[in-house]
């Protein structure tokens, strides 16, 4: 998320009010005090116009594809 964050020119507020959360809940997903659940990450690759799998891969949630 930070990379594409970055690749945009954005800020986790920007992502935030595009997924319908308030900035402190997504400080929170930042900083790994809460956890992402699906739906929020369906959102954010639908902001970033990717697929869900292009904002999670190396942290665990590697696509099937990847060959793990």
């Amino acid at each position: 998320m930070r990379v594409a964050l970055a690749a945009n020119g954005l800020q986790q507020k920007d992502l935030a009010a595009a997924i319908g959360i308030t900035s402190a809940s997504m400080s929170a997903k930042f900083t790994g005090k809460a956890n992402w659940n699906l739906v929020d990450i369906e959102k954010a690759s639908d902001f970033f116009n990717v697929k869900p799998e292009a904002l999670v891969a190396g942290h665990g949630f590697e696509p099937w594809t990847s060959g793990l």
